[in-house]
């Protein structure tokens, strides 16, 4: 016999979906919307009836909502945002949609799985707004990188470097060899980059995280201990040339 046709599941049924107000606890959707009610077990334990257990044990949830507890159908909601991608151009295609996309997010879901969606279709499944701040975020830092790498405050010094202010720092860029290196106040650095635009948009980088900052900060103090020591060894030099006899 199918228990789930037994009155006394009939019974128990009812009665946790008048405790739930008669209404799915997922959608909050009742048969008035013309949808199915029906009784979700949150757990199973060997050998007990299907109505026997405690209703806290139960929930209302529509056919629906129901279908997606058990992986019948892919879940609308309960997705969570694990990565983000900048895939550089729109070398990507949104795997619930189809859409053509350059920013991929990662998201999850225990019941389901694992998959890359667009911005519209991550913000959906996981009820936020994260994957268009981020999107935004992102078309505002590609519109920084640009006019910082195209600025006319850019210069030409006579060394022929590039050379701006920006933050206080002087940004220096040459070129030897066909690579192009930066330099950060008086300091040069060592890592190359391909194209000057390459080193522009680096820049850009050093300076915004704070990097070239602190950097400078730990070559001023490297510097002024150097210099301390050099004076002190001059004072002690002029201290043993008084105490000759």
């Amino acid at each position: 016999m199918n228990l789930y046709n037994h009155s006394d599941w009939a019974r128990f049924r009812d009665e946790v979906i008048k405790l739930d107000g008669q209404r799915c606890v997922r959608c909050s959707r009742g048969r008035s919307d013309d949808v199915v009610l029906q009784v979700h077990h949150k757990r199973y334990i060997p050998g007990r009836k299907p109505w026997e257990y405690a209703h806290s044990d139960c929930e209302t949830l529509c056919k629906g909502c129901h279908a997606e507890e058990h992986g019948i159908i892919m879940p609308s909601s309960g997705w969570l945002l694990l990565a983000t991608d900048d895939l550089g151009d729109l070398n990507g295609n949104c795997e619930l949609c189809g859409t053509a996309l350059r920013y991929s997010y990662a998201i999850v879901h225990p019941g389901w799985g694992s998959m890359a969606v667009g911005t519209d279709c991550c913000d959906k499944l996981t009820g936020t707004t994260d994957a268009s701040e981020y999107h935004d975020m992102m078309l505002k830092d590609r519109g920084k990188v640009k006019r910082f790498v195209s600025s006319p405050s850019w210069r030409t010094l006579a060394s022929g470097e590039e050379s701006i202010i920006r933050a206080g720092i002087a940004v220096r860029i040459s070129e030897t060899e066909g690579k192009f290196y930066i330099g950060l106040g008086p300091a040069c650095g060592k890592a190359s980059h391909d194209s000057l635009i390459d080193a522009k948009i680096r820049a850009l980088e050093l300076i915004d995280t704070g990097e070239a900052a602190n950097y400078l900060e730990k070559r001023r103090h490297k510097e002024l201990a150097r210099l301390r020591q050099r004076d002190a060894k001059k004072v002690e030099a002029r201290l043993r040339a008084i105490e000759r006899p």
